[in-house]
């Protein structure tokens, strides 16, 4: 009788310890899916700003004046002219290995104006979408005028 008793507790002793040694995984594996959802949602926005720099050192898209280049600006003829030769799908497949699976539009704020789409090449199947904006500066030569502008770049993952 004495040696069932210590048997039983022996017993629900083990029960209790694999219970809160199963909790204690759950709760770590937990904690680490969130941990990696995190630092990639921090890559993927990270790859989205990548790519506006990259957009915006086009030298196709860039403000030169005598060898000197303006930071965050773009020529608004040339952003005409370029966002017209991107929508043809020979040229958007030369642009596949600078921008990948993305959209980038350029926006005028301040005076407004329409918004260009520089580059547009959605997937079929989007899991997810994250969207950059940064300010930049859009240079008309004709007039010698800067205008405020937005550059938005969703990246598909």
């Amino acid at each position: 009788m004495r040696g069932q008793i210590k048997m039983f507790e022996t017993i629900a002793v083990l029960i209790v310890f694999f219970i809160l040694l199963f909790a204690g995984i759950t709760f770590y594996f937990t904690s680490q899916t969130s941990a990696v959802q995190k630092e990639r949602t921090e890559a993927q926005n990270q790859y989205a700003y990548q790519l506006a720099l990259r957009a915006l050192n086009l030298p196709e898209l860039d403000c030169s004046f005598l060898v000197t280049q303006r930071d965050n600006c773009v020529d608004a003829f040339k952003l005409n002219v370029f966002s017209t030769l991107l929508s043809e799908q020979q040229t958007l497949e030369q642009y596949f290995p600078e921008f990948g699976y993305s959209t980038i539009k350029i926006t005028p704020i301040f005076p407004s104006g329409s918004t260009k789409i520089l580059y547009d090449n959605t997937p079929l199947e989007v899991n997810s979408n994250l969207t950059n904006k940064n300010p930049i500066l859009i240079y008309n030569p004709l007039l010698d005028t800067y205008s405020f502008g937005v550059i938005e770049v969703n990246v598909y993952a």
